[in-house]
């Protein structure tokens, strides 16, 4: 997949985001892959008020795997994951997608 190239003051662009899985428990661990235009130096991943950096394995993509922790059965439930892309000048655009921790 080509990467759309921009200028590193563009707004960012999230082009595709995949997960391996959308429904997850405890002790697995999902893997993702975020493509976006050339100018995003950063992806950050948001569920609820913890995030993570997602590391950048190329330019225009960025890919995760994080192990779900053991969560209270309370917090079992649907959330949706925000998805950040930033370029240096600190603009940023993002999207979401559902995930079900059981």
């Amino acid at each position: 997949m080509p990467v759309p190239q921009k200028p590193p003051d563009a707004k960012p662009e999230i082009v595709s985001l995949h997960l391996d899985k959308t429904v997850v428990s405890a002790g697995e661990t999902i893997s993702g892959i975020v493509r976006t235009s050339s100018n995003v130096a950063s992806v950050e991943a948001r569920i609820a008020t913890y995030s993570i950096d997602v590391p950048k394995v190329a330019p225009g993509k960025f890919a995760m795997s994080y192990p779900v922790p053991n969560l209270p059965f309370f917090l079992r439930h649907t959330y949706q994951m925000e998805v950040i892309a930033r370029n240096t000048a600190g603009d940023e655009t993002s999207t979401s997608i559902p995930i079900t921790i059981r």
